[in-house]
């Protein structure tokens, strides 16, 4: 559920983690706007992170968990209260996690996907 106003959207972060928690994992948009898009992504082991390289500049905040991610062979830890940045087309995946869970944030320079369809895909990262 989204709170708004005309000027400000809550987001429900941790109620969009539940629900994938709850689901096994997975990930969904809480937010798009022109340019911007924030979601919360689930990583439940051993279930693997399906993720390739993208057209924009990710951030990735650890709500909850700890784990790897390693970008274009560089791997480092990563646990609750630490972010991390993947520049747009690096190849990144996330590993060595029980249970992770990000907020997301894309910085979209190129909307190549509306957001109908990419709410559909398995794996919409």
């Amino acid at each position: 559920m989204r709170i708004r106003s005309t000027i400000v959207d809550a987001l429900e972060v941790d109620r969009a983690r539940q629900r994938l928690v709850d689901r096994g994992g997975g990930y969904e948009i809480i937010h798009d706007s022109p340019g911007l898009e924030v979601g919360v992504y689930v990583l439940v082991s051993p279930e693997p992170d399906h993720q390739s390289a993208h057209a924009d500049d990710e951030l990735y905040v650890v709500l909850e968990g700890r784990g790897e991610l390693t970008v274009e062979g560089d791997t480092v830890a990563v646990h609750e209260g630490q972010a991390a940045f993947v520049p747009a087309g690096a190849d990144h995946q996330f590993t060595g996690y029980e249970g992770l869970s990000l907020l997301v944030v894309l910085v979209r320079r190129h909307e190549e996907t509306p957001l109908p369809e990419r709410q559909r895909l398995e794996h919409p990262l």
